[in-house]
């Protein structure tokens, strides 16, 4: 019988840190980190720690197969000094400490935000130069750019994910955002997605692709992680909101 995949799950403490803790708990042996504690850990190894420095991401990573990197201040509207720590030097540092410790693949959490820019008529595809609109979205465009130069130059192999609206499917919001619909990708597309990342092949060593679930009209288009990562989504923001038309 073969031995579950080690990952390394950085931001465990966060809403999908948690999230992803239970749903891969029976599928995989995890190694949980944040700066605090989370709920439930579901009887895995958890250790406190900042991606912001060096040494305990490299004491992390050791064994571990691959890295989901979630941590990040995810503040759309944070300043330089606030995003500084985390989402770049943290993120140079999971990288960094990936490669030493001879890791096979690192999941990025980037996000919509990376091309925030683009017009609300325009459908996005990760063929088109990033536009962030805000400090966080050019940071987790700045994660990409670092994903594919460890891919290129140092063999680490790297897929980043750019998540929209990150949403449970029975959450009343849904119906009260209409506007956003066309953003939404539930907690459990989300599953499907980092999963089907971290079973992606050895072949793939680098890819960027964006996380939305299966909605009747999507702002980011999602043909990329369906013909590359095998990316099945099942849920339709427009379905479980009761609209039918997308919006105008």
């Amino acid at each position: 019988m073969t031995s579950p995949r080690t990952i390394l799950l950085t931001g465990a403490a966060g809403r999908i840190g948690s999230f992803l803790t239970s749903h891969f708990a029976s599928e995989y042996k995890l190694v949980l980190t944040d700066v605090r504690a989370p709920a439930d850990a579901r009887g895995f190894r958890f250790v406190e720690a900042d991606i912001a420095d060096l040494d305990a991401m490299r004491a992390l990573c050791q064994g571990v197969d691959t890295v989901v990197h979630l941590a990040a201040d995810p503040r759309i509207d944070a300043e330089w000094d606030d995003l500084l720590p985390r989402n770049v030097i943290g993120v140079q540092n999971v990288f960094q400490a990936a490669h030493e410790a001879g890791c096979q693949r690192v999941v990025f959490a980037s996000s919509i935000n990376a091309v925030g820019g683009y017009p609300r008529d325009m459908q996005v595809h990760t063929s088109m130069p990033v536009r962030p609109a805000n400090l966080y979205g050019a940071t987790k465009a700045w994660g990409e750019a670092l994903a594919c130069m460890y891919a290129d130059q140092r063999g680490l192999a790297a897929i980043c994910l750019r998540f929209g609206w990150v949403v449970d499917r029975e959450s009343p919001r849904l119906r009260d955002s209409r506007t956003m619909l066309d953003r939404v990708l539930t907690y459990h597309d989300l599953a499907r997605l980092v999963r089907a990342s971290i079973e992606a092949p050895d072949s793939l060593r680098f890819g960027i692709y964006h996380g939305l679930s299966n909605n009747r009209w999507k702002w980011l288009d999602i043909s990329d992680a369906r013909d590359e990562l095998g990316y099945a989504p099942e849920d339709d923001a427009f379905a479980l909101a009761g609209v039918y038309e997308p919006q105008g």
